[in-house]
Parts: structure tokens; C-alpha cells; sequence
């Protein structure tokens, strides 16, 4: 049956900067086996299942939304799936999913507490299977230790590739943190984003967050990003 591609507006979650996330605004590390893995994936290259785990701030949602982002544009079918939000969803809407070419589900842990979620879920993997597609997966936590009540779904979650996304040191998160203030249009220079990082909880995300606070104050006060304007800020 020959469907419609995706697009971003018709997928009913919010998404925030996600036309913004792309892989050349992702900081790879120690992450280029994944990122290849990924590019594999959203070439069809291969059908393939990936699940991505890793602590919060690592990146995950950035790449998945990537990885739809690029499937996107070269005209394939796509969907992205933020399950945080799913108690606002009913399961019902995974019905067709497994004839897109590509679906990306984000934060597999928050449908623990839901068995009818992840019956529908594992129905989708066998539909993926069938037609030859591909999903990508991302949690917080192992396949073999997420909190995931039916057996049936949990096997399906080893069926392909499974990768620990690698933390970024300090060295990348300057490199990261400078980045993303230069799409913010603001220079970040290295002493004030070591002093950020010295300074500041050292989750990658509390440290974004923190760069957007800046980047509004600075531009409310029509200052340079400084260290001593860091200090009256964080002060």
C-alpha cells in the first residue's frame, strides 16, 4: 500500500528545536560506530532494529530526531515517537506505523507502567520486521535491565544493534557548549565555558539550559558573555 511521507507538522508531539537537531550539529566523541550504524539504517543500507541507552544529557534524543530529520528529507517515510508524552496518546496510533520506512521511538522507560503500550509496541516490531523497515529505539536504561513487564518485548529489543552512547568529557562538553551557542548567535569563549562547567551541574542538559538563560539575559542586557557576567547571573 503506497502512503504518504511524514512530515514533521502532521506528528502530533512537540518537538521543540527539532528541525534544529541535525547529525552536523551533534558532537560524535567516542560515538562514530553509532553514528555510522545510524546512517546505515536511515540509507536503507540494511533493515535493522538499534537501541540507544545512556544517561540523560547524552544525546539520545538529538540523534533520533536526526536520524527522522535526515530520513525525512531524502523522501522516506518517517515518524518520531517521544514517550514521555504518552499518556496524552492512545497505542491505537502505532497502527500503520510498521509500513514507514523508519520509526523512532524516544524514552522506551516512561511505558514500564503500561502493558497495553507495550503489547501494541511489540505488534509494531513484527510489522517493522515484516515490511523490511526500521525502528530505533532510545532509553536511560539497558535492554536487559529496563523495567519492561512482557517478556515478548524485551526479546524484540536485542533483535539488532544495542549501543551505550559514551559520555562526553569536559574537553567535549566545551566543544559541545560552544557549539551550541554559536547556533544561538552568541560567542562562548573556552575560559567561560570551563568556568560554566567547573561552576554548574555537569549534565550535558542543565548545562543547555543554562546556555539559554544566558543567552536570554545577555541579550536583555545587552552584555558580552563574560565570566563576571556569568557570576552576576549565576549569582
Amino acid at each position: 500500500m503506497k502512503i504518504e511521507p511524514t512530515s514533521f507538522s502532521q506528528i502530533p508531539f512537540e518537538f521543540g528545536n527539532f528541525k534544529k537537531r541535525d547529525f552536523a550539529s551533534f558532537v560524535e566523541g567516542e560515538n562514530q560506530a553509532l553514528i555510522y550504524s545510524l546512517n546505515t539504517i536511515i540509507e536503507k543500507e540494511k533493515s535493522d532494529s538499534l537501541y540507544i541507552w545512556g544517561p540523560t544529557g547524552t544525546g539520545k534524543t538529538h540523534l533520533l530526531q536526526a536520524a527522522c530529520k535526515k530520513a525525512n528529507e531524502i523522501n522516506y517515510h518517517v515518524t518520531y515517537m517521544p514517550l514521555k508524552q504518552y499518556k496524552d496518546f492512545s497505542p491505537e496510533m502505532l497502527d500503520g506505523l510498521g509500513e514507514l520506512d523508519l520509526v523512532c521511538v524516544d524514552d522506551l522507560e516512561y511505558i514500564s507502567d503500561s502493558i497495553e503500550w507495550q503489547q501494541r509496541l511489540t505488534l509494531l516490531f513484527n510489522e517493522i520486521r515484516d515490511n523490511h523497515n526500521s525502528i530505533i529505539i532510545s532509553s536511560a536504561v539497558s535492554p536487559k535491565n529496563i523495567n519492561i513487564e512482557l517478556n515478548d518485548l524485551k526479546s524484540r529489543l536485542v533483535w539488532g544493534q544495542v549501543y551505550k552512547i559514551k559520555s562526553p568529557n569536559d574537553e567535549l562538553k566545551i566543544e559541545i557548549l560552544r557549539k551550541k551557542a554559536a547556533e544561538r548567535s552568541f560567542q562562548l569563549g573556552n575560559d567561560v565555558a570551563e568556568f560554566l562547567i567547573r561552576r554548574s551541574n555537569r549534565d550535558l542538559n542543565s548545562l543547555i539550559e543554562i546556555l539559554d538563560e544566558i543567552d536570554r539575559s545577555s541579550l536583555a542586557a545587552k552584555r558580552k558573555v563574560t565570566i563576571p557576567f556569568i557570576k552576576e547571573l549565576i549569582s
